[in-house]
């Protein structure tokens, strides 16, 4: 299992997709004068220090992708399968920067400037270490077929 390198490439964006569900995305300056709130995956803290769960969709995103990522890990066996996998996390993290990008132009712009941290740009790197793993599922589906045929 692990000997394939595209288990390491699903290794590690689960490595990185469960960081990003740690770390703080952004930061809302107010346009006037008060303490700056915090956006997280779960939660947003606005500056009174409340919590508010309104945002807990973008969580949702990550953790979907997170057990099909273990999923995939483990059906090496199933190549085919594994792929579509890949395929399927690579939507739910385009989705989850659709969603931010959502919050971020009719909500946090309104309250003041987002200022975003190093965190956002986690599932970006995830998807592509998905794409590799999925080229070399399809180049390992592709060996065996050719292997296949020689027979």
């Amino acid at each position: 299992m692990w000997q394939r390198k595209q288990t390491v490439f699903l290794v590690c964006a689960l490595i990185f997709t469960a960081v990003c569900l740690s770390l703080p995305l952004l930061d809302v300056e107010p346009k006037g004068m008060g303490v700056s709130a915090v956006l997280y995956n779960l939660i947003y803290i606005d500056g009174d220090g409340v919590a508010h769960y309104g945002k807990a969709l973008l969580f949702a995103f990550l953790l979907l992708t997170c057990p099909l990522n273990l999923f995939a890990i483990f059906m090496f066996k199933n190549r085919k399968l594994q792929a579509s996998l890949c395929t399927w996390c690579m939507i739910l993290n385009l989705a989850w920067y659709v969603y931010l990008a959502f919050c971020v132009i009719n909500e946090f712009m309104l309250a003041g400037t987002p200022h975003f941290h190093i965190a956002v740009c986690f599932p970006l790197i995830a998807i592509v270490f998905y794409y590799m793993a999925r080229r070399g599922i399809m180049a390992d589906e592709k060996l065996v077929r050719s292997m296949d045929r020689i027979r």
